[in-house]
């Protein structure tokens, strides 16, 4: 976080501690993982929370992997989630992923944005809603319009922790009966 040229640069340690986490066997079957500030983090649950911060990057709601010791490290646990080649999820040699936009909602949120996303090409959405991952009426029936055309739509949230659940507070079923599966995923809140 901090440059080099700084008092009490973070760089060169976060590099030592990563060759020190890649090179130690017990790191071996745990994923991508990712080192920052003495912590050694699952790429997957990592997010930065502050923007100059040293200690911006943290593992909310699922903790982390282990901690870097001056010259040793210590493993607290492994992802519990599929990961690297366990995953259900490939990309072939070639393949082009389709185009997925970000919304980010908020009050008094317009359509505008989802319907031109969907114009535009988008063949997914990911709508990061305020509180547990909400938007206006407008917004939410511009998604449902999306969803008809065969647009697939995560619901997430902005907000930094907290997990993002099914039928709560949107009736994500009814929403996703504009397909004949439901396409309003839950999500992370990190995502």
């Amino acid at each position: 976080m901090r440059p080099s040229t700084s008092l009490g640069a973070d760089g060169p340690l976060n590099i030592y501690n990563a060759v020190g986490v890649a090179s130690d066997p017990r790191s071996k079957g745990r994923g991508v993982l990712v080192v920052a500030n003495d912590d050694i983090h699952d790429a997957r649950a990592m997010t930065k929370r502050h923007t100059t911060d040293v200690q911006t990057f943290v593992s909310p709601e699922v903790g982390l992997i282990g901690v870097c010791l001056f010259d040793d490290r210590e493993f607290v646990r492994s992802p519990v989630r599929a990961h690297t080649t366990a995953t259900p999820f490939t990309v072939a040699t070639g393949q082009v992923l389709p185009r997925v936009d970000v919304i980010y909602a908020h009050a008094g949120m317009s359509p505008d944005v989802i319907d031109a996303a969907v114009a535009s090409g988008a063949k997914g959405l990911i709508v990061a809603g305020v509180g547990h991952g909400n938007m206006t009426t407008p917004a939410l029936d511009a998604v449902t319009r999306a969803i008809g055309r065969g647009v697939v739509v995560v619901r997430s949230t902005r907000v930094g922790d907290g997990i993002v659940r099914r039928n709560i507070e949107v009736d994500d079923d009814t929403v996703g009966q504009s397909r004949r599966r439901s396409s309003i995923r839950r999500r992370h809140a990190s995502c």
